[in-house]
C-alpha cells in the first residue's frame, strides 16, 4: 500500500468514480493516492502535482472553491520553490489557470 502503482491504482478509481459525477467519492480515493504519493515520490515529484491538480478541480466541480484553491496554492508553492522544473505541462497547467483559480 506504499507503492507508487498502488497510488495510481487509487488514482485510476478516482478517476471512475469522477468519471460518473460521484466527486466525493472520487476524493477519498484521490486524498489516498496523493499521500502515497508524498510519502513516496516526495512533493517535488510531478505526479504529486497531477495529485493536487487533480483534487483542486474535483474540488472546484463539487463548488468548494476555498479547498480548490488550497490545493491550487500547494502546487503554486512547490513550483516557487523550484519544483516541477522539468514537467512543462504541470507549469503551462498553472499559467493557463491561473484566471480559473484566480476567481476561487
Amino acid at each position: 500500500e506504499s507503492h507508487p502503482d498502488y497510488a495510481n491504482t487509487l488514482n485510476n478509481i478516482g478517476s471512475a468514480y469522477s468519471d460518473k459525477g460521484e466527486y466525493v467519492k472520487a476524493l477519498e480515493y484521490y486524498h489516498k493516492c496523493e499521500r502515497i504519493q508524498a510519502t513516496v515520490l516526495g512533493e517535488s515529484h510531478p505526479n504529486y502535482a497531477y495529485s493536487l491538480i487533480t483534487i483542486a478541480l474535483t474540488y472546484r466541480k463539487l463548488s468548494d472553491f476555498h479547498q480548490a484553491h488550497i490545493y491550487f496554492k500547494k502546487v503554486s508553492s512547490n513550483i516557487q520553490l523550484g519544483y516541477y522544473r522539468e514537467s512543462p505541462d504541470i507549469l503551462n497547467f498553472m499559467m493557463n489557470s491561473k484566471n480559473l483559480f484566480d476567481l476561487v
